[in-house]
């Protein structure tokens, strides 16, 4: 009878996970719901496999499944390397074919298996590998390079190669007199942000074309030889599935909203398949969301040609693809013409974050240039949506504001939290230690405050980024290392809430910070850069002038005021807290999400 049910619960727990797309593998090697696998998973050695933490198997499942659908039925010798924490891994570029990074770097593998794929394919894919004009010999093996779990940004970056001189004379300005060299920023961004106003040219999938005689197709373009292979019909039973495209795989509020749409996707019925276009050691794979999902950490992919894209000729075989969502990534936007020319009836909506000051908006530039290949383009605030539309003339019914309230928040019941502490004011940063975030800012604050009223206020800062090492050195330069608390990101920031009377938001440039909704949620009030459209949710006296030496005079009057009239600080966050359920009155994007892909599902 025990048996029985054992076979039972086996049995239901497959049906499952199959109709999320995904496979349990019970081998005794797998121990995590594993992605779709389209490789003999017995090959894999068992005591290796159990040696890897969870983030490692992932992403090794990632570049095994990759290579098994741009080369059906054959079977690959792959080498698998362990890494420095000063190196991203390496899945499916070049250097997995030519063992650039590892083999020829004198590196030995910690494991040999040879594994067969079960891919059955649908049309033909070639053996031939092209960087740039340069054929690479294929000799049957893949040289696949894993990192530490602890591995960080910051550990790459202090590798790379000396900065030029340019770069050099930055970091030292940036380091040493930080608020003066902010003029200077400030007037680039001035220039920049007027050059998102003009024209943006529309994408094309080649950047010159040549001369198309009718009823043939051209040779070569841009000096690459023109491959041109239309996808085969999907295979029998294929699920359904929606394509997921993404920056990558870790911290940052573009990623948290991507994270929700797999869970939306498997909500719905169907696959998410994961594409991220981003080196990262990609810390969220381990994640609830990716479980059963097919992810694929897609690094400069191997065997694309012009006019052909292998493996997503492969997923449309293998899978009925129901649409395809895009957070940020730059490799989906620029395929979607493929996309369009052999599927057209699948749709297409992208999000859209901040209009960035460079690059001419960043990634709303690209979504008005690639407009022609989306059928959606969903924004997370009025400024955006004003910029598409009222700037570049986007059709208004391809353009939705739907805001990222509720995945991090809820509004619904919010109440003032009082005072932490008597004595002091506690004051929080919450973000990615980056440029955009501009830490220095906060932490120019903190000394001030600090001069000023010795002993009355402390500060929070919560997250990681790749400026971690010149926060640390501004920290000890200013002699804040008693009253500013550093938290890494992976504490849970509720915490941090808690534990803090005010929320002060630095940044060079925002769209709508989900650190504000969160912050006011939680009762407590928001001083903000009236940057992108955090005026939405911040009334004129929570914001603060964009300029640093201004941003910090006004905070530091601003915080002062705050710590010794605490009536004045609940009246800022309820005027806040009027503005957020305003603003939540509009279809949030987890409303607008659900409802697509249930369409797309039926």
């Amino acid at each position: 009878m025990r048996l029985r049910f054992t076979e039972l619960f086996r049995d239901w727990r497959q049906g499952v996970l199959r109709r999320l797309g995904g496979v349990f593998v019970d081998s005794p090697f797998c121990t995590i719901p594993s992605m779709r696998i389209f490789f003999d998973e017995s090959s894999l050695p068992a005591d290796f496999w159990s040696s890897l933490s969870s983030r490692q198997q992932r992403l090794l499942e990632g570049a095994l499944n990759y290579h098994s659908l741009i080369q059906p039925g054959r079977t690959l010798e792959y080498r698998i390397y362990m890494g420095e924490k000063w190196q991203y891994p390496r899945l499916c570029d070049v250097s997995t074919v030519d063992g650039s990074c590892t083999a020829n770097s004198g590196m030995k593998p910690v494991v040999t298996f040879r594994m067969t794929s079960h891919v059955e394919n649908q049309s033909e894919y070639p053996l031939h590998y092209f960087n740039g004009n340069r054929q690479l010999v294929d000799s049957g093996v893949r040289h696949i390079l894993l990192t530490p779990d602890d591995a960080t940004d910051a550990d790459v970056q202090a590798r790379w190669p000396r900065a030029s001189i340019k770069r050099r004379v930055y970091q030292s300005c940036e380091q040493r007199a930080p608020v003066a060299f902010d003029y200077v920023r400030e007037a680039l961004r001035i220039e920049r942000e007027h050059h998102t106003m003009q024209p943006i040219p529309l994408y094309s999938a080649f950047e010159s074309e040549p001369p198309r005689v009718p009823g043939t197709r051209p040779l070569v373009v841009n000096g690459l030889p023109w491959w041109e292979c239309p996808p085969g019909p999907k295979v029998e039973g294929a699920p359904k599935a929606v394509i997921i495209a993404m920056h990558w795989l870790q911290s940052g509020g573009a990623e948290r909203w991507g994270m929700e749409t797999i869970r939306l996707v498997k909500e719905a019925g169907m696959l998410p398949i994961v594409i991220t276009d981003r080196d990262s050691q990609q810390p969220w794979i381990t994640s609830s969301e990716c479980d059963g999902a097919l992810v694929l950490p897609l690094i400069r992919p191997l065997q694309e040609r012009v006019g052909d894209i292998p493996i997503l000729r492969a997923l449309f075989e293998q899978f009925d693809v129901r649409g395809i969502a895009i957070h940020h990534c730059q490799w989906m936007y620029d395929r979607l013409w493929w996309v369009k020319k052999y599927f057209p009836h699948v749709p297409v909506v992208d999000s859209l974050h901040i209009v960035e000051y460079v690059m001419q908006g960043g990634y709303p530039r690209e979504a008005i240039a690639h407009d022609r290949w989306i059928d959606l383009h969903h924004v997370i605030s009025p400024q955006i949506e004003h910029w598409m539309v009222d700037v570049h003339h986007i059709d208004p019914k391809k353009v939705v504001d739907a805001p990222l309230i509720g995945m991090t928040a809820d509004p619904s019941d919010m109440s003032f939290r009082p005072r932490c502490n008597g004595k002091a004011l506690t004051v929080l940063f919450v973000g990615r230690i980056t440029r955009q975030k501009r830490p220095e800012a906060f932490l120019l604050t903190a000394r001030e405050l600090q001069r000023k009223y010795p002993g009355r206020f402390r500060f929070i800062m919560q997250g990681s980024g790749e400026m971690e090492p010149f926060v640390d050195g501004l920290i000890a330069k200013y002699g804040l290392g008693r009253i500013v608390e550093r938290r890494p990101d992976k504490l849970p920031v509720s915490q941090a809430y808690e534990q803090s009377d005010v929320l002060l938001v630095t940044s060079i440039n925002e769209g709508i910070t989900l650190t504000a909704m969160e912050a006011i949620s939680e009762g407590i009030p928001v001083l903000s850069a009236n940057v992108g459209s955090q005026k939405t949710l911040i009334p004129p006296q929570g914001l603060l002038p964009r300029r640093t030496d201004s941003l910090v005079g006004c905070a530091t009057r601003s915080l002062a005021h705050i710590l010794e009239n605490e009536n004045d600080r609940e009246r800022l966050w309820l005027a806040e807290r009027d503005r957020l359920s305003a603003f939540a009155q509009l279809q949030s994007a987890d409303s607008l999400f659900r409802d697509l892909f249930a369409k797309w599902s039926m």
